[in-house]
């Protein structure tokens, strides 16, 4: 079954930022329309159990979840949805792991900001690029949730043995850069696009 929990006012239950060497990974789903919905994919992050209203929420819809589980330990979730019912718009930087002031992209898709608008902050490595760091910035005035299997999970009862097993964490949701598809992998595109060099276009052939 799967855990749907309203964080709107409590989105900094989700520590994406290397709580006790976690390693988390963020994705973008392709949408048609962000300003209707946004949905973020977040991979081995610690959820904070001491965040209201995280453990009713849970407790509400699966009252064995949080058994042998206490707010001082970590509850590791491997895989989650971020869900924006709306939003006003966002900000990306993306910059290379080893860099700190340096970035690759900074882009500002949003109407002037105005007094008490909410912005969520969530990042991790990329999960098509595991060597970029993503930061977004996402301004949304309605609902967000949560959303996770109840089976994709680890719980560590103490930082001591969370610093122990990190390494293990990580290297189980560790990501590598998936192969070139489509147009521009070389192979599919000798046997299925033919260059019109005058055009300068290319021809697609079945």
């Amino acid at each position: 079954m799967n855990i749907y929990i309203d964080i709107t006012e409590s989105f900094g239950a989700i520590d994406y930022d290397n709580a006790g060497g976690i390693i988390s990974y963020i994705n973008i789903p392709p949408t048609e329309n962000t300003q209707d919905k946004l949905q973020v994919e977040i991979f081995n992050f610690v959820l904070n159990l001491l965040d209201e209203p995280i453990t009713p929420s849970i407790e509400s819809q699966d009252l064995n979840f949080l058994k042998n589980m206490d707010e001082d330990g970590f509850l590791i979730i491997k895989k989650a949805t971020v869900t924006f019912e709306k939003i006003k718009g966002h900000e990306t930087l993306v910059r290379f792991l080893d860099q700190d002031e340096d970035y690759l992209l900074n882009e500002i898709y949003r109407p002037k900001l105005e007094n008490k608008d909410k912005i969520y902050d969530i990042g991790g490595r990329s999960f098509t690029s595991p060597q970029l760091l993503i930061n977004l910035a996402i301004i949304s005035p309605q609902k967000v949730t949560l959303d996770f299997s109840a089976s994709d999970h680890a719980y560590i009862a103490t930082y001591h043995e969370l610093r122990n097993v990190a390494e293990t964490l990580n290297l189980q949701a560790k990501r590598t850069q998936p192969p070139i598809e489509g147009i521009f992998e070389v192979n599919y595109s000798n046997m299925h696009t033919i260059s019109d060099f005058d055009a300068g276009y290319r021809v697609f052939k079945t």
